[in-house]
């Protein structure tokens, strides 16, 4: 169980706790057939079974060792041009909390929308958006992040009890977390677009430095923006070129 945290207005305030359940996503919208599902309700379960990543990819969490969570959002002023805004802020938030508690880790937020610790995967987010005419009906926040597992199927993720040692508390990360989201809600919604960005960008791996990229071929590019649509906009030996989430991927080595 989780405790509606002090420390918010408004998110949080809700919570729906499932020991178990598919996806908090699916859940999420399923609530959201309900007309008086407040903005703000959060759906956290200890055992998601069937959690779905970007681009169809499967998201595995050991149970109870995690905070996996969907966050029902009202976000009725954003236009549908500037949706990606809500990516932003939810690895923006991901990112503040993992500056609080572990202050001496390198963590980037990966484009979209994953935030890396110490060069590994340790948050994963999806965001569904239900559209009215141009602007968001409303959003479902999915939110994945490593807080205490210890083994992972692959070597490029992580969590924040590996990286330093010692374990943490659910509730007190989740409501960390909650407020630092709602922070940066309500800073998008007094449409401070160019401060959002800016935090994006000062946290994005690969801004303004070199790096591989592969797309139909390999090429050498550098981050110079991120566009409100959410396209990336990369300075390349050909000039800038501009990429959809499918189209580009990052090489390490």
């Amino acid at each position: 169980m989780y405790k509606i945290p002090a420390n918010t207005l408004f998110v949080g305030k809700v919570v729906e706790y499932m020991p178990s359940c598919h996806s908090t996503n699916d859940s999420a919208r399923e609530l959201l057939l309900q007309h008086d599902t407040s903005e703000g309700t959060v759906v956290i379960t200890d055992n998601q079974t069937a959690g779905k990543g970007q681009r169809g990819n499967s998201w595995f969490s050991a149970e109870g060792a995690n905070l996996t969570m969907s966050l029902i959002m009202k976000p009725n002023f954003l236009t549908v041009s500037k949706q990606f805004y809500l990516n932003m802020i939810s690895s923006l938030a991901v990112k503040r909390v993992l500056n609080d508690r572990l202050p001496d880790a390198n963590s980037q937020v990966k484009w979209p929308n994953d935030v890396l610790l110490n060069n590994r995967k340790v948050c994963g987010i999806l965001i569904e958006n239900g559209i009215k005419r141009q602007f968001l009906e409303h959003s479902v926040v999915g939110i994945g992040l490593n807080v205490n597992q210890k083994a992972f199927g692959l070597a490029t993720a992580t969590s924040m009890s590996n990286e330093i040692g010692i374990a943490f508390s659910l509730q007190s990360v989740f409501e960390k977390l909650l407020g630092q989201f709602e922070a940066l809600y309500l800073k998008l919604k007094a449409e401070r677009y160019s401060e959002i960005k800016d935090e994006y960008l000062q946290n994005l791996i690969g801004f303004n430095q070199w790096r591989k990229y592969r797309s139909e071929y390999v090429f050498d590019g550098q981050i110079v923006d991120v566009l409100d649509s959410g396209q990336l906009k990369l300075a390349t030996q050909q000039g800038d070129k501009l990429f959809d989430f499918k189209e580009i991927e990052f090489i390490w080595n």
